[in-house]
Protein backbone atom coordinates (compact mmCIF):
# COMPACT_ATOMS: atom_id res chain seq x y z
CA UNK A 1 0.00 0.00 0.00
CA UNK A 2 3.16 2.39 1.09
CA UNK A 3 4.86 1.84 -2.36
CA UNK A 4 1.76 2.44 -4.53
CA UNK A 5 1.16 5.74 -2.48
CA UNK A 6 4.62 6.53 -3.41
CA UNK A 7 4.35 6.19 -6.77
CA UNK A 8 1.31 8.17 -6.94
CA UNK A 9 3.04 11.26 -5.29
CA UNK A 10 5.70 11.07 -7.40
CA UNK A 11 3.92 10.87 -10.92
CA UNK A 12 1.49 13.62 -9.58
CA UNK A 13 4.58 15.58 -8.39
CA UNK A 14 5.84 14.77 -11.96
CA UNK A 15 3.14 15.88 -13.90
CA UNK A 16 3.07 18.98 -12.22
CA UNK A 17 6.71 19.24 -12.84
CA UNK A 18 6.21 19.36 -16.30
CA UNK A 19 3.63 21.13 -16.60
CA UNK A 20 5.44 23.87 -14.18
CA UNK A 21 8.92 23.59 -16.61
CA UNK A 22 6.99 23.10 -19.74
CA UNK A 23 8.82 26.14 -21.02
CA UNK A 24 12.12 24.94 -19.94
CA UNK A 25 14.35 24.47 -23.51
CA UNK A 26 15.86 20.75 -23.11
CA UNK A 27 16.80 20.65 -26.46
CA UNK A 28 18.70 23.55 -26.11
CA UNK A 29 20.52 22.38 -23.24
CA UNK A 30 21.48 19.24 -24.55
CA UNK A 31 22.98 21.33 -27.84
CA UNK A 32 20.61 21.52 -30.47
CA UNK A 33 20.13 24.30 -32.67
CA UNK A 34 18.11 24.31 -35.07
CA UNK A 35 14.44 25.45 -34.00
CA UNK A 36 12.57 22.39 -35.87
CA UNK A 37 14.83 20.38 -34.18
CA UNK A 38 14.40 22.14 -30.35
CA UNK A 39 10.42 22.16 -30.99
CA UNK A 40 9.80 18.16 -32.24
CA UNK A 41 12.24 17.13 -29.11
CA UNK A 42 11.07 18.89 -26.30
CA UNK A 43 7.28 18.71 -27.60
CA UNK A 44 8.51 14.58 -27.61
CA UNK A 45 9.60 14.77 -24.12
CA UNK A 46 6.79 16.32 -23.02
CA UNK A 47 4.28 14.33 -24.64
CA UNK A 48 6.37 10.87 -22.99
CA UNK A 49 6.72 12.37 -19.66
CA UNK A 50 3.14 13.26 -19.39
CA UNK A 51 2.08 9.83 -20.82
CA UNK A 52 4.70 8.08 -18.66
CA UNK A 53 3.40 9.89 -15.49
CA UNK A 54 -0.30 9.11 -15.99
CA UNK A 55 0.74 5.49 -16.85
CA UNK A 56 2.32 5.50 -13.61
CA UNK A 57 -1.22 7.06 -12.05
CA UNK A 58 -3.24 4.24 -13.69
CA UNK A 59 -1.06 1.48 -12.12
CA UNK A 60 -1.49 3.16 -8.61
CA UNK A 61 -5.19 3.36 -9.22
CA UNK A 62 -6.02 -0.20 -10.76
CA UNK A 63 -3.15 -2.20 -10.12
CA UNK A 64 -4.20 -4.22 -13.22
CA UNK A 65 -1.23 -5.21 -16.50
CA UNK A 66 -4.42 -5.50 -18.48
CA UNK A 67 -4.98 -1.72 -17.57
CA UNK A 68 -1.43 -0.48 -17.97
CA UNK A 69 -0.65 -2.68 -21.50
CA UNK A 70 -4.00 -0.73 -22.84
CA UNK A 71 -2.55 2.61 -21.49
CA UNK A 72 0.97 1.67 -23.66
CA UNK A 73 -1.40 0.94 -26.60
CA UNK A 74 -3.29 3.85 -26.37
CA UNK A 75 -0.11 6.05 -26.21
CA UNK A 76 1.76 4.19 -29.35
CA UNK A 77 -1.73 5.62 -31.51
CA UNK A 78 -1.16 8.65 -29.73
CA UNK A 79 1.98 9.06 -31.36
CA UNK A 80 1.03 7.68 -34.49
CA UNK A 81 -2.16 9.45 -34.93
CA UNK A 82 -1.63 12.59 -33.00
CA UNK A 83 1.83 13.82 -32.43
CA UNK A 84 3.30 12.42 -36.23
CA UNK A 85 0.95 14.74 -37.83
CA UNK A 86 1.14 17.93 -35.16
CA UNK A 87 4.88 17.49 -36.47
CA UNK A 88 3.72 17.35 -39.67
CA UNK A 89 1.26 20.23 -39.46
CA UNK A 90 4.22 22.80 -37.96
CA UNK A 91 6.92 21.02 -40.23
CA UNK A 92 5.16 21.98 -43.91
CA UNK A 93 2.97 25.04 -42.36
CA UNK A 94 5.08 26.85 -39.38
CA UNK A 95 2.82 29.82 -39.05
CA UNK A 96 -1.01 28.01 -38.74
CA UNK A 97 -2.39 28.19 -35.57
CA UNK A 98 -5.93 27.47 -36.62
CA UNK A 99 -8.08 25.38 -34.94
CA UNK A 100 -6.63 21.65 -36.37
CA UNK A 101 -3.42 22.87 -34.37
CA UNK A 102 -4.65 24.07 -31.53
CA UNK A 103 -6.38 20.77 -30.81
CA UNK A 104 -3.55 18.21 -31.66
CA UNK A 105 -1.34 20.85 -29.41
CA UNK A 106 -3.71 20.33 -26.64
CA UNK A 107 -3.98 16.18 -26.79
CA UNK A 108 -0.32 16.01 -26.92
CA UNK A 109 1.13 18.62 -24.27
CA UNK A 110 -1.43 17.34 -22.31
CA UNK A 111 -2.26 13.64 -20.85
CA UNK A 112 -5.41 14.02 -22.06
CA UNK A 113 -6.04 10.18 -23.82
CA UNK A 114 -5.06 8.50 -21.09
CA UNK A 115 -6.51 10.45 -18.04
CA UNK A 116 -9.92 9.70 -20.04
CA UNK A 117 -8.79 6.10 -19.16
CA UNK A 118 -9.00 6.57 -15.26
CA UNK A 119 -12.83 7.07 -15.55
CA UNK A 120 -13.52 4.42 -18.26
CA UNK A 121 -11.36 1.57 -16.54
CA UNK A 122 -13.67 2.49 -13.06
CA UNK A 123 -16.12 2.12 -15.12
CA UNK A 124 -15.30 -0.64 -16.37
CA UNK A 125 -14.35 -2.08 -13.20
CA UNK A 126 -17.71 -1.16 -11.56
CA UNK A 127 -19.78 -2.97 -14.56
CA UNK A 128 -18.15 -6.06 -13.77
CA UNK A 129 -18.15 -6.11 -10.54
CA UNK A 130 -14.30 -6.64 -9.78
Amino acid sequence: MLNRVIVGVICSVGLLLVFLFQRWDIAGLLGLEAPISKFIFNRTIRFLLNDAFTIGLIYVLFQERKYIIFSLYVQLVGVVVFLVPYFALKLYYPTYNGPLISFLHRLILNPTLLMLLIPSFYYQRKMSGE
